[in-house]
């Protein structure tokens, strides 16, 4: 190359350059691109080609790029360092660090080629090998912020979250522009339960990035911890508006449809997430839990595997598929499964209080006592966290008669929850209101006018924690019956508003006849996919007593068994039981007995307005005293033949769902009879508030 060429390149180059310092990229690299062709042995445009190619994401030219211009400068440490960096984000672990040592050896004192080197044994998963890499670093540049990032990362990583909250602390002093970081921080300190400083950071950190995809996914994921689930859900769909491209953001607003019990639409963004990255533990975690949620529960359980595969600490996948395992019955499997989530959780706690579940708890027993231990430590654990654990202790002082203390265990977890969630026991009183002006004798005589004559349907209806479950279990036994479990089918098809909420009586005043029977023949369809081949599918919906008139109507073939027991044992049950999505009404004494009382008045309007054997009632009681008789007569109403499996419910193994989902499993027990004397001390407000009502 003649001197004018020379002096041209170099023009050219700072050209270039300029033009890339701008942020005009594409201008840089077209000018670039021609300075190779003239001068392809001109390293330094070959190294800029690869970083703008890697700050764009396009790591395999990024790499070619970069790898041409350590073969032409082979000793140049700056190239080596952003090799190293390339190789290791594209992937090229070995290669990354073959290029990280070779820079340190050239240039010991380089604290950026220790860090990138430290960044690859990171990748590697060698903590010890990163962390040294990352202080020699620190101890050549004290005031180097990445390498406190990165030491941070790596004290996350070991569990101590502390250390890692403080050095990413450091590092934001340093370079308090520094987005990796501050999100970092804001991580942790979700991990360690500290929301309020996480809040307040995220809030300080907005101030300087607005716009930055990580720190909306950020206040996402607080604002769930808040229970605030529609900024939650603002705040991960601001994060996907600013970069379309990462899981997490999927995941995080699938997390939260769920959780506002809309399960289809957060399939969508599960299967979105997982197109993105068919490897995110977090993404098949999630989906699993929808597929179970959806009654698919082989689907799910390979998915939790797999998500415990990709990543094998994540004891949420373990405990979830603990979880399943005792609705299926399988409880040594689920004990196992709690045990292992327990050794590899950080925080322990969670598969402790899973534990204490199938527990036959003693004073002795070592998770009795790591929960009994953790007792102080209740007011400062997540809100979520401390419901779940006062249940637990509660469930454990009444299985050691230790009644008082239970119940001061219940008090303090139902407080809790209701503190949590949106429910006004007026409304309650008005839907009852509207259900039975809508459903008077005149509008379910003009409802037989659409009826459909499928003998499919047996409804099993009644307060929750009534015995609905064990009925649904008795019928499930019998060889022609298929017990379905708990489905919203019915309210959703003849429930559903165009604003997305759900009121029967609401939507049904804009229905034709044709859309009544096409419904009712839409939901005995929506049955008989659980189990085409049964003769009869349950619907073991408790709330569906509200409906008692729609189906008596629209179905008149169908069964509807309805199951009634001692109101204050049945409130009893629901108020020391904790729900997974439903039974608002369950946290307060007071709104428990409102909730009571308007199912007293919804069950008399039916006695009043229906035919005598519309519908079946069963007393618990009566069912415990004398199964025999009792199912006898459930089977025959069912217009079914006897058969004795009917008796033997408790060896099934079909999937059990709801809160009694051990007991079901169990010979039939008396224990739970006027159980509510045990706490009679406790539950005036209930007392008080249901008087002299019953059914």
């Amino acid at each position: 190359m003649t001197t004018q060429q020379q002096i041209s390149v170099q023009d050219a180059f700072a050209q270039a350059m300029a033009q890339y310092e701008n942020g005009q990229l594409q201008k840089a690299v077209a000018v670039f691109s021609e300075i190779v062709k003239v001068a392809p042995h001109h390293a330094q445009t070959h190294h800029m080609l690869g970083l703008i190619a890697f700050q764009i994401g396009q790591f395999e030219p990024a790499v070619k790029a970069v790898g041409r211009a350590v073969q032409l400068q082979p000793e140049n440490v700056h190239f080596l360092t952003n090799y190293t960096e390339i190789l290791r984000s594209s992937g090229q672990l070995e290669q990354a660090r073959a290029a990280g040592e070779r820079a340190v050896r050239l240039a010991p004192g380089r604290a950026a080629a220790h860090s990138n080197l430290g960044l690859v044994h990171y990748d590697l998963y060698d903590l010890e090998q990163a962390r040294i890499a990352q202080e020699r670093a620190l101890a050549l540049a004290p005031d180097f912020d990445r390498a406190l990032n990165n030491l941070g990362s790596i004290a996350r990583d070991e569990g101590d979250r502390d250390t890692a909250a403080r050095y990413y602390q450091r590092a934001l002093r340093i370079n308090p522009g520094s987005s990796e970081t501050a999100n970092n921080l804001i991580s942790v300190l979700i991990e360690a339960e500290d929301i309020p400083s996480a809040h307040s950071t995220a809030e300080s950190f907005a101030k300087h990035e607005p716009r930055d995809a990580e720190l909306h996914r950020n206040f996402g994921r607080i604002f769930m911890l808040e229970n605030d689930l529609d900024k939650a859900e603002n705040a991960f769909r601001n994060a996907i508006s600013l970069n379309d491209k990462k899981a997490e953001s999927y995941v995080g607003l699938s997390q939260v449809l769920f959780e506002k019990n809309h399960p289809k639409l957060a399939v969508i963004e599960a299967e979105q997430a997982l197109r993105l990255d068919p490897e995110n533990a977090s993404a098949c975690h999630q989906m699993a839990l929808i597929k179970a949620h959806l009654g698919k529960a082989e689907t799910a359980k390979d998915l939790f595997r797999k998500a415990i595969d990709l990543k094998p600490k994540l004891s949420a996948s373990r405990l979830a598929l603990g979880h399943l395992a005792i609705e299926q019955a399988e409880f040594d499997t689920a004990r196992q499964l709690f045990e292992e989530a327990a050794s590899c959780a950080e925080d322990p706690l969670s598969a402790q209080i899973a534990l204490a579940r199938l527990e036959k708890v003693t004073e002795d027993s070592p998770v009795f006592q790591a929960l009994e231990a953790a007792l102080p430590t209740a007011p400062t654990m997540l809100p979520q966290k401390a419901v779940s654990f006062h249940y637990a202790m509660g469930d454990s002082y009444e299985k050691l008669k230790r009644y008082d203390e239970a119940f001061a265990q219940f008090k303090n977890g139902a407080a809790l929850k209701r503190s949590q969630i949106a429910y006004d026991p007026a409304d309650t009183d008005t839907l009852t209101d509207d259900l039975i002006t809508t459903f008077d004798a005149r509008k379910i005589s003009n409802l037989r006018q659409c009826a459909i004559t499928s003998i499919k349907p047996i409804f099993v209806v009644g307060m929750p924690r009534s015995g609905t479950t064990l009925t649904e279990s008795i019928l499930d036994a019998h060889p022609d019956v298929f017990g379905a479990g708990e489905l919203n089918d019915l309210q959703n098809l003849f429930g559903h508003l165009d604003d997305g909420r759900s009121n029967v009586p609401r939507a049904m005043a804009s229905m034709s006849a044709e859309q009544l029977t096409r419904r009712a023949e839409d939901y005995v369809d929506l049955l008989s996919a659980h189990a085409a081949d049964a003769l009869r599918v349950v619907d073991k919906m408790p709330a569906n007593f509200q409906l008692i008139g729609l189906i008596h109507g629209l179905m008149p073939n169908a069964r509807i068994i309805h199951v009634a027991r001692d109101p204050l044992d049945i409130c009893l049950s629901c108020y020391t039981r904790l729900f997974e999505r439903s039974q608002l009404h369950s946290y307060d004494q007071i709104e428990l007995g409102r909730y009571y009382n308007n199912y007293v008045r919804m069950m008399k309007h039916w006695q009043a307005t229906l035919p005598q054997g519309a519908f079946h009632t069963v007393r618990y009681e009566a069912l415990v005293d004398d199964i025999d008789t009792v199912a006898r007569g459930m089977i025959d109403y069912c217009g079914l033949e006897w058969d004795e499996a009917c008796l033997d419910f408790y060896s099934g193994k079909r999937r059990v769902r709801t809160a009694s989902v051990q007991q079901v499993r169990q010979p039939l027990y008396a224990s739970s009879k006027q159980k509510w004397r045990r706490y009679e001390r406790h539950l005036q407000p209930l007392i008080d508030t249901i008087g002299d009502n019953r059914i």
